[in-house]
C-alpha cells in the first residue's frame, strides 16, 4: 500500500537517506545507544535488499534527512515515523513501550524495519480496509494498492515483531523502479501520481 491521498510520495530513486540520533530524552546513554544500534541494524536490513534507495548514518543532524528521537510515553505505541517529504528534517520517534513491553526491546530493530517502511513511502497493509461495523476506512488518508496483499507483511500490526516478507521486497523494488513515461509524465500507481522528493 502506498499513497497519501493525492500523491504517492517516494524518495528520488538512487537517493541516500541519511539519519542521525539524538540522546536527549532517553533514560540514559545506554538506552540511546541501544535504540541507535537497532535502527542501524534495521537500516542495514533494508539496504541489503537493494530496493532503489539506501540509508546511511551520519553524526550530525544538520547532515541528516531524519533524526531518531525518544518520544516519551504514548500508550502502547512502540514507534512512529514519517513519509517522504520536502522537510529539512523529519523525526523517527521511539516510545517508552518499545523498552518496557515484554518481547519488544530485544526486537526493536524489527519494529524499526516497519518504521523505515513508512520512511520509504509504504502504508499499513490494512490502510484500505474498512470497519465491518461502520463501513468506514480504517485510515483516513487514501491509499492505493501496489502489489499483492500479504497479511504477514512488515507493514501490519501483530502481537509478534514484524518481519520483512518477499512481497514487501518485490513491491518496494517495483515502487522505486517506476519511471516517467516517454512524454515525461510521472509514473502512477493506479490513478495516483508518484511524486519524488530529494532527501535534504
Amino acid at each position: 500500500m502506498v499513497s497519501l491521498d493525492d500523491e504517492c510520495p517516494r524518495w528520488t530513486p538512487g537517493s541516500v537517506i541519511r539519519w542521525a540520533a539524538w540522546r536527549q530524552g532517553f533514560k540514559d546513554d545506554e538506552d540511546a545507544n541501544f535504540a541507535a544500534t537497532h535502527l542501524q541494524i534495521a537500516a542495514e536490513r533494508w539496504n541489503s535488499l537493494n530496493i532503489g534507495v539506501t540509508f546511511e548514518w551520519v553524526a550530525l543532524a544538520k547532515d541528516a534527512t531524519f533524526v531518531l528521537c525518544h518520544g516519551g510515553s504514548n500508550g502502547s505505541t512502540l514507534a512512529q515515523a514519517f513519509y517522504p517529504n520536502p522537510n529539512d528534517l523529519s523525526y523517527l520517534l521511539v516510545y517508552n513501550a518499545a523498552f518496557s513491553l515484554r518481547g519488544w526491546k530485544e526486537n526493536m530493530w524489527k519494529v524499526f524495519t516497519h518504521e523505515l517502511g513508512h520512511v520509504l513511502g509504504l502504508r499499513h497493509e490494512f490502510a484500505m480496509d474498512t470497519n465491518p461495523k461502520t463501513g468506514e476506512v480504517f485510515e483516513v488518508q487514501k491509499a492505493v494498492q501496489l502489489g499483492p496483499r500479504n497479511e504477514s507483511s512488515v507493514m501490519v500490526y501483530k502481537r509478534t515483531p514484524p518481519e520483512i516478507q518477499q512481497s514487501d521486497i518485490d513491491s518496494t523494488k517495483a515502487f522505486y523502479a517506476l519511471a516517467d513515461d516517454a512524454a515525461g509524465n510521472p509514473p502512477r500507481v493506479g490513478k495516483t501520481d508518484v511524486r519524488d522528493y530529494n532527501p535534504m
